[in-house]
């Protein structure tokens, strides 16, 4: 393999890695700029990891897996806006609950379904080389040669980041989920309905957190695994706040993470001498470790919504 085939290459694996990083962190940034904390990512992309696979084995079609998953994420966006909204429940407690559940439930549902503990069948998937996106002529040029045949699960996430941004900071209804986000009351009197925007803030971001599992199990690979998400969520929240809560910032983030992960697998490939003594489970942890890492260094100094996590209740 020459140096360009690499360097385009480690830029796909990037980008593919990336992918369920970066919904997870559109969706606790979608959520959180409205005020709702959302640790229960990590739970919703299992729910719908699995529940993809589910619809796509049921019809042997990829979308009709699309679409089951994006409703199991939307129904868990109902279920934690009406604790944290409906009722001004604790947004963590919630999001734990969520996660505990993804753990038992899904456990459950893989041997019911699939009759195993381990991992389901093979399904259609939109990782398969007549599902991906092919641009050919991209394909021997340094860098962009990365873009060459990527999933819909990539292109979307990048394509969402920069519907994100504009809609955050070029629309009424950004502006919306702000207000709401920084000082509930004072949007209040203005005439916003703050109970709507929160609503509709925890059900997109539970919805982008639903394609993160996909991005996993429908993209990256064909099958569900009983480890999934492997804490792509909480690398995802990770992501959101060392972007500073903004989507381009959780771009960059979630790029720097996926980088992690596909430096150690090239390291893990071509070192030679001292490093070799290195434990594989260095190599393996590294992502982890660039997590925490980059989050003790930074979250001090990172300063989210200012009514975030804070439970809302209407005046009488």
């Amino acid at each position: 393999m020459n140096n360009i085939s690499l360097l385009n290459d480690s830029i796909a694996q990037t980008l593919d890695y990336a992918a369920p990083i970066l919904f997870a962190a559109l969706g606790g940034l979608i959520s959180e700029n409205a005020g709702v904390v959302n640790i229960a990512l990590e739970g919703m992309m299992r729910f719908a990891a699995f529940f993809g696979v589910w619809g796509a084995f049921v019809s042997g079609n990829p979308w009709v897996g699309l679409l089951w998953g994006i409703g199991i994420g939307i129904l868990l966006g109902i279920l934690h806006a009406y604790i944290t909204v409906k009722w001004a429940g604790d947004q963590i407690v919630s999001g734990v609950a969520i996660n505990v559940m993804a753990i038992g439930i899904i456990t459950y549902l893989l041997e019911l379904v699939f009759k195993t503990t381990g991992y389901s069948p093979p399904v259609p998937y939109f990782g398969a080389e007549a599902t991906r996106i092919h641009i050919t002529f991209l394909k021997d040029i340094p860098v962009f040669g990365g873009f060459a045949h990527l999933t819909i699960f990539v292109w979307f996430s990048l394509i969402l980041v920069v519907i994100l941004h504009f809609v955050l900071y070029h629309t009424v209804i950004g502006l919306r989920i702000r207000a709401v986000g920084e000082n509930p009351r004072a949007a209040e009197t203005l005439g916003v309905n703050v109970f709507k925007i929160k609503w509709f803030s925890v059900i997109l971001g539970s919805v982008f957190a639903a394609f993160g599992g996909m991005a996993l199990s429908l993209g990256t690979l064909s099958s569900f695994t009983n480890s999934m998400a492997m804490g792509k969520g909480f690398i995802g929240l990770a992501a959101m706040i060392f972007g500073k809560w903004t989507p381009f910032g959780a771009l960059a983030a979630a790029l720097l993470f996926a980088f992690a992960q596909v430096l150690q697998l090239l390291l893990q490939s071509t070192v030679s001498g001292f490093a070799k003594m290195i434990p594989l489970g260095f190599y393996l942890a590294l992502p982890y470790l660039l997590t925490i890492g980059a989050l003790i260094g930074f979250i001090g100094r990172a300063i989210g919504p200012a009514a975030d996590g804070v439970p809302y209740k209407k005046e009488s």
